[in-house]
């Protein structure tokens, strides 16, 4: 699938309109689950033989193990970030979006049913991405099973439109979703959210921005280089998804590393505080 954004929506029927999770699953891991099979083709970037590797995150194998390691990492980075995102918003419109993302809030003592549940809900999210893959990609059994797919429109397998269409189709659910449920979410004073100065929003775009312009454009060179003029233009799509999610994730890394030394805030007590990690959302 060209957008692995798009990929989250399958998992929003396990996730309350006011950011938590059904039964025990954990949002925050189904929808890191949700991303985990395609991690390894961001990674292509900078680490050979990741493309190729993408086999084996896209079976069922790989969902019950490697893209479990890779959800509970994607999770991780989401901590990380969660706060000084929501800081990168005016102050006066951080409640809602700091309340839905439970930022500020404390963590549970790990234990083994916590981690049942993660591991649960990072299989389950991954498990919706390779099915959802199946039916929309070359040579996999959800073509095969039915066949009418590869069938080609104007000279397109049918499973290509496939993919486009339901990307875009995703994107509107998932914004959707989070539309009506920061509408739900009551407006508060924003929890454990830094406090950016005029500089250091103009300076967050530039890095974030620079990152993934860069990597886009050695991602789409090395893509032209192999693929040349003959390709078709919407096939370069994908790889400037890939490249510039790669870069996006490094510079939002350097900014949230950058915010969380140079400007950490202090964790107030509030209604936020007394809820516990498992059950807050992820990134839509």
């Amino acid at each position: 699938m060209p957008f692995t954004l798009s990929h989250a929506a399958a998992v929003l029927p396990a996730v309350r309109g006011d950011g938590s999770g059904r039964s025990r699953l954990v949002p925050a891991v189904l929808v890191a689950g949700s991303f985990a099979p395609d991690m390894t083709y961001y990674a292509a970037s900078a680490v050979p033989g990741a493309m190729e590797f993408g086999e084996f995150t896209h079976s069922f194998t790989g969902v019950l193990t490697f893209d479990v390691l890779i959800a509970w990492a994607l999770v991780g980075v989401w901590l990380v970030l969660r706060e000084p995102l929501v800081a990168l918003l005016p102050r006066t419109r951080q409640g809602r979006p700091a309340g839905l993302l439970r930022c500020g809030t404390a963590r549970r003592e790990p234990s083994p049913s916590l981690a049942l549940w993660w591991y649960a809900s990072a299989a389950l999210g991954a498990l919706t991405h390779v099915v959802w893959d199946a039916f929309t990609h070359h040579d996999r059994w959800g073509v095969r099973l039915l066949p009418a797919l590869g069938r080609d429109v104007g000279g397109t397998p049918l499973f290509t439109y496939a993919q486009y269409g339901t990307s875009m189709a995703a994107a509107v659910v998932i914004t959707l979703f989070v539309a009506v449920a920061l509408r739900r979410t009551p407006h508060g004073e924003p929890v454990g959210v830094p406090a950016l100065s005029r500089a250091d929003r103009w300076l967050a775009p530039a890095v974030v921005g620079g990152c993934a312009v860069v990597a886009d454009t050695q991602r789409a060179a090395r893509w032209w280089a192999y693929q040349g003029s003959g390709a078709k233009p919407w096939e370069l799509i994908p790889t400037l998804c890939f490249g510039a999610g790669a870069g996006l994730v490094l510079g939002l890394a350097l900014y949230a590393v950058g915010v969380r030394v140079w400007r950490p805030a202090p964790v107030r007590p509030g209604p936020a505080a007394t809820r516990t990690e498992p059950n807050r959302p992820a990134s839509r």
